[in-house]
């Protein structure tokens, strides 16, 4: 039985040694990853201001003017994805560089009215009778 105990003994504490190795090589890779990030987040400023002036052609017939943050307001939603400035170049446009929204106006309209309204109330609540119907997606 003294021979088994050794045994397990010697291997519980190569399998610390181990796990204690493995431990200190991903808080390294970790940290590398970190700097890498924030380099690459130095060297290519693509996140966009909440104050940007976006220009939207909706549809192919209207042109709209909308704060960046307004189209953001929702952090975890697709909306705020594309607009929050990171993928601002990659972004289909115009001839005079709006970005391109193939989307139906008035559906676009109504969702931009409600993301307006919430924008500006204090409680960021919006009536009922004034949030769009949801019949696009994004």
């Amino acid at each position: 039985m003294s021979a088994d105990n050794n045994n397990i003994t010697g291997l519980t504490a190569q399998i610390n040694s181990l796990l204690l190795s493995k431990e200190k090589e991903l808080n390294k890779r970790e940290a590398d990853f970190d700097r890498r990030v924030s380099l690459y987040e130095t060297d290519n400023p693509t996140m966009g201001n909440d104050t940007d002036i976006i220009q939207l052609n909706v549809g192919g017939s209207q042109n709209i003017a909308v704060l960046r943050r307004t189209l953001t307001q929702f952090e975890d939603s697709v909306l705020a994805a594309t607009f929050s400035g990171r993928w601002d170049d990659s972004m289909e446009k115009d001839r005079d560089g709006n970005i391109f929204i193939d989307q139906d106006f008035n559906n676009f309209q109504q969702l931009l009215g409600y993301l307006r309204m919430r924008m500006n109330s204090p409680s960021k609540q919006v009536p009922e009778k004034h949030r769009p119907t949801p019949t696009y997606s994004f």
